[in-house]
C-alpha cells in the first residue's frame, strides 16, 4: 500500500485515508494501486463499511499531473507514439483499482472536504454514498488538457445525476459547489465544514442496522450496470434463504435492535 495512505478502524468501520496533503492529495501510481490493494486487503475480512477520506481540508484534486508521477513518466511517451497498447493497459489498471472499491460486501462511503476533482472525484464515484462539507467543490476538468474522464467517472456521474447534467458538468470543465452537488444528486449529505469524516461515520453507523446479506445482495444489484427485475428476484430469494429474516421479523416483535451474525 501507498506511504501516502492510512488505514484505521472506528467501530467496525474502516478508513482509507489519503494523506498526500501538500499536492492536496493528488494522486500519483503508488496512490493509485494502494487504494485498489487496501480495498482488496478488506475483502479478506471486510469491515461493517469503509469511508475513504482525505487528509489536508481535501479529498483529492486529481490526477497529479507533475513530472515525478510513475504515472505520467508511463504515458507522456505513449503519447508521443500514439501506443493504444499502453494507454489501454494503463487506463484498465486505474479503473481496475477504483473497481475494487465496488466488490467489497459493505457500504462504501466517501466524506469529503475541500477539493473533489478528476480522478479524484472518480473514486468518490466508485463509493456508495458520499458526504461533503459544505466548502467542498466538484469538477471533471479532464478535457481542459485534452484527456477525459476514463477511469469510470465518465459512466458513473451519468448514471447518478442524468446524461444531460453529466455533460455539462464535464465539456463545460465546471466547478459546482456542495449544495449544488447535494441538488444533482451528485451527494447525499451536506455537512457543516470539516464535520465530513464525522457525518460519514454516522452514516455508516445507519447503515449497521441492516442485516448482512441483505445489505451485501443489494449493493450487488445498485452497483450493477444495468440491474434488472429478474437479478432483483433472485437476490431478494437469496436474502430470504439466508435466515436473517426470522431474526429482523423477532427483533421487530419483541421491540429490540436485531442481533446479526
Amino acid at each position: 500500500m501507498s506511504d501516502h495512505l492510512r488505514l484505521t478502524h472506528q467501530d467496525g468501520v474502516a478508513i482509507l485515508t489519503i494523506e498526500r496533503p501538500d499536492r492536496r492529495n493528488a494522486l500519483d501510481g503508488p496512490l493509485w494501486t494502494g487504494i485498489g490493494a487496501a480495498a482488496q486487503k478488506l475483502a479478506q475480512n471486510p469491515p461493517k463499511a469503509l469511508i475513504v477520506t482525505g487528509a489536508g481540508g481535501h479529498f483529492s484534486s486529481g490526477m497529479d499531473l507533475k513530472p515525478d508521477n510513475p504515472l505520467l513518466q508511463r504515458l507522456l511517451p505513449a503519447m508521443a507514439a500514439q501506443d493504444e497498447g499502453v494507454f489501454t493497459a494503463l487506463i484498465t489498471e486505474l479503473k481496475g483499482a477504483v473497481d475494487a472499491l465496488t466488490l467489497l460486501p459493505c457500504p462504501v462511503i466517501a466524506a469529503i472536504e475541500g477539493a473533489c476533482a478528476g480522478g479524484g472525484l472518480e473514486v468518490a464515484l466508485a463509493c456508495d454514498l458520499r458526504v461533503a462539507g459544505e466548502t467542498a467543490f466538484f469538477s471533471l476538468p479532464e478535457a481542459r488538457v485534452g484527456m477525459m474522464p476514463d477511469v469510470g467517472g465518465t459512466v458513473r456521474l451519468a448514471r447518478l445525476i442524468g446524461r444531460s447534467r453529466a455533460a455539462e458538468l464535464i465539456l463545460t470543465n465546471e466547478r459546482i459547489d456542495a449544495r449544488t452537488a447535494h441538488h444533482f444528486g451528485l451527494i447525499n449529505r451536506v455537512a457543516t465544514p470539516g464535520q465530513a469524516l464525522a457525518e460519514a461515520l454516522r452514516l455508516a453507523i445507519q447503515t449497521q442496522s441492516s442485516a448482512p446479506t441483505a445489505t451485501k445482495e443489494i449493493l450487488q444489484l445498485l452497483r450493477s450496470p444495468e440491474p434488472t427485475f429478474a437479478a432483483e428476484t433472485a437476490a431478494g430469494v437469496r436474502v430470504l434463504c439466508s435466515g436473517e429474516a426470522v431474526e429482523g421479523v423477532s427483533s421487530f416483535f419483541e421491540k429490540r435492535p436485531p442481533r446479526w451474525s
